[in-house]
């Protein structure tokens, strides 16, 4: 019979707290787990977790053979893999103490918990190392600028290929406090900036780019990259482990287009990093350097459509507003969206996306890979997204209802 496994990990459910010696799999009639709700409500118990431990509960359908021992292993693993997230993991199951089992006529349940000064100072050591890291970052920036006092603002941080989330404000926190370690002033980017010339007054602009590492599954890298206004330069990469910071969801990985260029930019104010609140407006803003015909493309899950063509040729050098939108989640797609403008001098050079006569229209790709695969290579092209962020400071923003994909069916296609 197949074997039917459930977990539960929530911090505040727990089995009882007082060892159960007896074996839950006698005298017990047999079941029939096709037919088993395995959602704990009837592994009953005190359930109270040890003040000051973190735990997680599993369970197992009862007449499995190895029901408690079945039921243990997965609470330790599943506390393990959620506090380690595969990085030194053996040294946190050490620490991993069986707290109790119960039983009733269904199914096992079995609690692990953790100390959870145990899991701070797990997590303190490679913390201490990003500072430490950081700070080093950060006075070669400051070197880069080459002034004693320099005013650097930090744009955005893109994560795994997305602007903006939890992660990408909790570094962004730690690398200003890294830039006034080092000496260096932390500006602030004026409303309405378009991205594309340095602000006034502001004498460099930071980026920063979170990648994993290949092969090390369970390391992050971030890569960060100062606009001198003339040129862009980078630092030396910061590795650190995913578990020392806030989770995000990679299940979104659009198209990552360079931003490190002169000719073309795209960009709207946004929460530090890049990420907005669930029915914030933004104006989206596009500038180029010389005269250049644009399209703009929206991209969210697997779907993409073209919501802007430009009629003439946006004049270089001067900041053109591309249209007022709204962050909104979708049913069925991961919370995030992203937009990639493209550019070309002649509208020729546009390829397939020259001649669009209806907008918004959706492209015909299935997947994003194909995407980027049909875009013009003689066209110039930057690209900006943002990740939906939760929090209570987007409390003043009202969520519009989810839309769903099949709302885009009556779009006409573009070709």
């Amino acid at each position: 019979m197949k074997r039917l496994v459930l977990l539960v990990a929530l911090f505040a459910v727990a089995c009882s707290s007082s060892p159960e010696k007896k074996d839950p799999n006698k005298d017990k009639e047999p079941i029939d787990n096709a037919n088993i709700s395995l959602d704990g409500s009837e592994c009953l118990g005190n359930r109270v977790p040890p003040t000051g431990w973190k735990q997680a509960t599993a369970f197992h359908p009862v007449n499995e053979p190895n029901a408690t021992e079945m039921a243990k292993d997965e609470a330790v693993r599943t506390l393990r893999d959620r506090i380690c997230q595969g990085y030194r993991c053996s040294e946190i199951e050490a620490k991993i103490t069986l707290w109790n089992t119960e039983a009733d006529a269904r199914q096992v349940c079995a609690m692990a918990v953790i100390k959870g000064a145990d899991v701070a100072a797990f997590q303190e050591k490679p913390r201490r190392e990003l500072g430490a890291n950081l700070d080093k970052s950060a006075t070669a920036l400051m070197k880069m600028l080459g002034k004693e006092r320099p005013k650097i603002a930090i744009d955005n941080v893109r994560d795994n290929g997305v602007d903006g989330g939890a992660r990408a404000e909790w570094l962004i926190d730690r690398m200003n406090a890294s830039l006034s370690k080092s000496g260096s002033l932390v500006g602030k980017l004026p409303k309405g900036w378009s991205g594309l010339k340095l602000p006034s007054g502001i004498d460099g602009v930071l980026r920063g780019r979170i990648t994993r590492m290949h092969g090390r599954e369970s390391m992050l890298e971030i890569t960060w990259t100062l606009d001198l206004g003339d040129a862009f330069s980078s630092v030396d990469p910061v590795i650190f482990p995913e578990f020392i910071g806030p989770n995000t969801s990679s299940s979104f990985t659009a198209p990552d287009m360079s931003w490190d260029n002169r000719e073309i930019s795209v960009r709207f104010d946004a929460r530090p990093g890049g990420g907005l609140c669930n029915g914030q407006k933004f104006q989206m803003r596009a500038e180029t350097a010389k005269d250049l015909h644009v399209r703009l493309i929206n991209v969210f899950g697997n779907n993409a459509m073209v919501i802007h063509s430009s009629k003439e040729a946006i004049k270089g050098g001067q900041p053109k507003s591309l249209g007022t939108f709204m962050a909104a989640k979708m049913e069925g797609i991961p919370p995030a969206e992203q937009f990639i403008a493209i550019g070309a001098q002649q509208k020729s050079d546009l390829g397939r996306f020259a001649d669009i006569q209806k907008l918004p229209c959706r492209l015909p790709i299935q997947n994003l890979d194909a995407l980027k695969g049909s875009l013009p290579r003689k066209a110039f092209k930057t690209s900006r997204s943002y990740r939906i962020v939760e929090g209570n400071d987007c409390s003043g923003f009202e969520a519009p209802p989810a839309g769903t994909v099949d709302d885009l069916k009556n779009l006409p296609m573009c070709w």
